[in-house]
């Protein structure tokens, strides 16, 4: 015999609309993180590896933090502006506090 199993779609028919619902709702939270806290040590060597390869022009990977997930974006950067605490890499705006680690490549 060859069943075809449809997976959770035969069970929905027996849910509530609010199971339903949450089940969504679980499903779009899924792979939402947390901001990790850095400690001072690792915002100091950040800062001195984003002041290096602003200076010398390095090619650097950021690894960042935005809407509950991880990005990461390669490039050079563009500029840092202090005042915002802003860093501009490849088109991409990035604040200061969401930066989880910056390697230079």
């Amino acid at each position: 015999m060859n069943l075809k199993d449809r997976g959770n779609k035969k069970w929905t028919a027996m849910m509530l609309i609010e199971h339903r619902k949450k089940l969504k709702e679980l499903k779009e939270h899924e792979n939402d993180r947390e901001k990790p806290i850095l400690d001072e040590q690792e915002k100091t060597v950040i800062n001195s590896r984003l002041h290096q390869a602003l200076e010398n022009g390095l090619k650097v990977k950021i690894k960042y933090y935005r809407n509950k997930r991880f990005k990461t974006i390669s490039g050079r950067i563009k500029r840092v502006d202090v005042n915002r605490r802003e860093v501009v890499i490849s088109g991409e705006v990035i604040e200061v506090e969401d930066l989880l680690e910056l390697k230079i490549v």
